[in-house]
């Protein structure tokens, strides 16, 4: 058994997570608790200014998925994030002479998501796992505009790898 942190025989933490695209970031790193079926964690993630086409994109998310079914070493999940971008200039370009500040909550975003998780080994304390999610934003979007708006163009995919301890 690994390194957790844990104080008057609770332990905080449980897993390591990492993840590759899906909205909060191209590259997001986190630590979170596991329990039966629920996990909850943190990630910070970010997109370089080569990749973004402008400044340094930085996200912090409150991660939560929940385990809906098990079968061997395969788990299907879903998941809420919630994210906040910082720094959120970069978006104020879009509403034209806005001043920076005036839309503040253009910063904070949910993303719902679905996943397949696989154990990588038999003790299931590796696993990778691809998710398909979709931000608050673009459901509302695709609700409204059922007939213009395709979903599968606004589906976010992410790749990710979470180490158990």
């Amino acid at each position: 058994m690994l390194l957790s942190i844990q104080a008057n025989g609770l332990t905080y933490i449980n897993h390591f997570n990492s993840q590759f695209a899906g909205e909060v970031g191209l590259i997001s790193l986190g630590l979170g608790k596991e329990f039966s079926s629920y996990s909850i964690g943190g990630m910070y993630g970010f997109v370089p200014s080569e990749v973004s086409g402008g400044p340094l994109i930085e996200t912090v998310t409150l991660r939560q998925t929940y385990e809906f079914f098990h079968w061997k070493r395969i788990a299907l999940h879903a998941g809420l994030n919630v994210f906040h971008v910082l720094g959120i200039k970069y978006h104020t370009h879009d509403y034209g002479t806005a001043p920076d500040s005036y839309y503040p909550i253009g910063s904070i975003r949910g993303l719902l998501n679905l996943g397949i998780t696989v154990a990588y080994n038999k003790k299931e304390s590796k696993l990778f796992y691809i998710e398909a999610g979709m931000n608050d934003i673009t459901i509302v979007n695709l609700f409204n505009n059922s007939r213009v708006i395709n979903p599968q163009d606004e589906v976010s995919l992410a790749l990710g790898f979470k180490q158990r301890f």
